[in-house]
């Protein structure tokens, strides 16, 4: 049986927790969401068992390089998923969004060739099991506004500046 470790990190967002094994991302969430994070890292229970230690060199390297400008690692992070056939393709659809723009969840209906599949792609952007390596942040409501983000509609926002993507939002978080 394979070990999947539990991390932290500091980021601007806050405290980050990830599972990882061997260079690859299982899960990572916010740190208000203990509960959320064990769900999705306890769906390798069968095959793997968890220890705390260190986050792997690339991965650690890849998430401070995006937080001091460097936007386009995200891509390198390799991740595992566990999710339906449709989920995985929402999820890998999202990392084909180009950093610094927003697609509505109609462009990316349309991208994955499911056009009538708007709220099923909402919902599996909520399901995203890596938030933020799996950037379903860049996905906005069609009249401009920022949607929902289940990391908090603020990391939303900071993160879509961070990229250089300026919502039409009138909110100020």
């Amino acid at each position: 049986m394979s070990t999947i470790y539990t991390s932290t990190l500091s980021s601007p967002l806050g405290l980050l927790y990830l599972a990882h094994a061997n260079d690859i991302l299982y899960a990572l969430d916010f740190v208000e969401f203990p509960e959320r994070f064990l769900a999705q890292r306890d769906k390798y229970a069968h095959q793997a068992h968890f220890e705390d230690g260190e986050l792997s060199t690339p991965i650690r390297q890849h998430l401070q390089d995006y937080f001091a400008g460097e936007l386009s690692v995200l891509n390198q992070i390799r991740v595992h998923t566990q999710g339906t056939a449709f989920q995985q393709g929402v999820w890998h659809g999202l990392r084909q969004i180009p950093v610094g723009d927003a697609w509505s969840y109609k462009q990316l209906a349309q991208q994955l060739h499911h056009p009538q599949s708007q709220r099923a792609i909402g919902m599996a952007n909520s399901k995203n099991p890596i938030p933020l390596v799996i950037p379903c942040h860049r996905v906005i409501n069609s009249n401009g506004q920022l949607g929902g983000y289940s990391g908090a509609l603020w990391r939303k926002e900071w993160l879509l500046r961070h990229e250089g993507f300026y919502s039409k939002t009138k909110s100020s978080y």
